[in-house]
């Protein structure tokens, strides 16, 4: 009778969240302008020269729940910067963003999404960072420019594009959309949406581009990462970008948040896990205000380690890990965050 009374005071004290009613990730970009991306959370990609840099003013556009701040600006080549959110793995993920295109070329990337890790052939486990979905792209068309996407270079320029033409010098919302299916492990599909002058409250049934699905490369197991990218010196276009916003829902995106800027933490911390009670994954937000060696570990209520999620040095910034055993029973298991001298345990429950 005690133990029994002992667990459930546990699954009392457990903080269950059932909201998702709002933007997992939002930047607005709400520095000074010169400020560098790689001071305010970002991590670098790839690329040592042309890093991107705060500038002002930043966009607008009426019902855009973006906040007034500043802006950056994707030329050609040079740095990359990447984000973590956190992971999504079911549904849709949907990013939003305001662009203004000063020119375009023949055609390259400037944003992604991708996975938290990427299995090769051999079974190996790596950074799935670099392994990108939802690839948004921009290429010159008459006097102005169209609007692509794919899942990897399956067409001829690596694209499939909207028959709208563009105009450079103007604003438009932009909404990219990732679709999660469990039919077959290459059947994701993923499509854009573009608006210019008012964007519509709901979803719209027709997409500028796609849903479009591409076979021949695997599906993510999930979304975790957005990656702003520069691309070639003869193909990428030369644009404003500002308002970047990443939901599970539509309403989401336009819906005013209280999510903070991703800049770099003023302390430590270890949030609570979402969902909570979960099955079968959860993600685990934690925050890092300097660099250091971290631990994040998962026990069972006896102390018993049940999976270590993240053992490595990280730079300051806020960064999710998730947590997903198949093998576990349902119950309470803890999770022990250690940075430095800062120790931090939490408890989460499994329900099957």
């Amino acid at each position: 009778m005690k133990k029994a009374l002992q667990i459930l005071f546990l699954f009392l004290a457990v903080s269950v969240s059932t909201s998702n009613a709002q933007a997992l990730f939002v930047e607005d970009f709400s520095y000074n302008a010169g400020d560098l991306l790689t001071a305010k959370g970002w991590l670098v990609s790839s690329g040592t020269t042309n890093a991107l840099t705060v500038i002002s003013p930043g966009l607008t556009f009426t019902g855009y729940p973006s906040v007034a701040g500043n802006a950056i600006k994707l030329t050609t080549t040079g740095e990359d910067v990447y984000k973590t959110f956190p992971a999504v793995s079911t549904g849709s993920v949907y990013l939003a963003f305001l662009m203004n295109a000063a020119s375009a070329q023949t055609g390259d990337y400037f944003v992604a999404l991708s996975p938290q890790y990427f299995v090769n052939s051999s079974g190996a486990q790596s950074s799935g960072q670099t392994n990108y979905y939802a690839r948004t792209h921009l290429k010159s068309n008459g006097a102005g420019y169209s609007i692509g996407i794919s899942k990897s270079s399956e067409l001829s320029g690596g694209y499939v594009y909207g028959n709208t033409v563009l105009s450079f010098n103007k604003t438009y919302v932009v909404v990219v959309k990732h679709t999660f299916s469990a039919a077959t492990a290459d059947d994701d599909a993923e499509s854009i949406y573009v608006f210019g002058t008012s964007i519509s409250s709901t979803e719209p049934a027709t997409p500028e581009v796609g849903p479009h699905v591409y076979s021949a490369k695997a599906d993510p197991a999930d979304l975790y990462h957005i990656t702003l990218r520069q691309g070639t010196a003869s193909a990428a276009a030369a644009m404003t970008l500002d308002g970047i916003r990443i939901a599970t829902t539509w309403n989401a995106l336009l819906t005013a948040t209280d999510v903070e800027e991703t800049s770099i933490p003023t302390k430590y911390e270890l949030n609570q896990n979402y969902p909570n009670p979960f099955n079968p994954s959860t993600v685990i937000n934690y925050q890092l205000p300097e660099a250091g060696n971290v631990t994040l570990k998962v026990y069972d209520v006896l102390g018993n380690e049940v999976a270590t999620l993240v053992n490595e040095f990280k730079q300051a910034g806020v960064y999710n890990a998730k947590f997903a055993n198949s093998n576990l029973s349902s119950g309470i298991y803890l999770y022990r965050l250690q940075a430095g001298n800062f120790v931090s345990v939490k408890r989460m429950m499994l329900i099957k």
